[in-house]
């Protein structure tokens, strides 16, 4: 079940984030929970049939696609499918593409990422990716970016990578 998510209980989520995150990944809490003013971002807490807190998504809500900036399921609740379940649901109601970032996987954690996402139907497109800084001081972040229904033409990919850019991290392109 997902419960959107709003200053009152965003103190809740903010830790699930920070777990599953690293620090280059993740804005400094003041600054996630300002997100809550924008209108095209949408966080969600994921909770139990009974209602426990057992993750967060993250999302940014465009005309043509879904952008999930972060989707984490607490340690405890992982690799049981529960995860994956939430991710399709997600999918289903957001009737548009969704795009995802992922790290290039070269290591294990990162090659069972990427998998799990191929799984769950989507695509990893070889494009070069830059994530820009999420905290000041940091640098770009090579990344790339996962689709679903399909892989992405390069044309598409400029497009998304443009519009994440500019509204999600309201980074100007040189």
């Amino acid at each position: 079940m997902f419960e959107r998510i709003t200053k009152i209980m965003f103190d809740e989520i903010y830790p699930i984030l920070e777990e599953a995150f690293p620090v280059e990944e993740l804005r400094e809490k003041e600054r996630q929970r300002a997100l809550l003013e924008k209108p095209q971002y949408r966080l969600y807490g994921i909770k139990s049939p009974r209602g426990a807190l057992l993750g967060a998504m993250a999302l940014w809500d465009f005309n043509d696609f879904v952008y999930v900036e972060h989707f984490a399921i607490k340690p405890p609740y992982r690799n049981g499918g529960f995860g994956g379940k939430r991710l399709m649901e997600m999918v289903g109601w957001s009737r548009r593409p969704v795009v995802l970032e992922v790290e290039v996987p070269i290591g294990d954690v990162t090659k069972r990422r990427v998998g799990f996402y191929e799984r769950h139907g989507f695509f990893y497109n070889e494009y070069p990716y830059l994530q820009p800084p999420m905290r000041p001081g940091q640098k770009m972040l090579p990344l790339r970016l996962m689709t679903t229904p399909e892989k992405i033409s390069e044309d598409v990919y400029k497009r998304y990578k443009s519009m994440i850019h500019k509204i999600v991290y309201e980074y100007e392109e040189e």
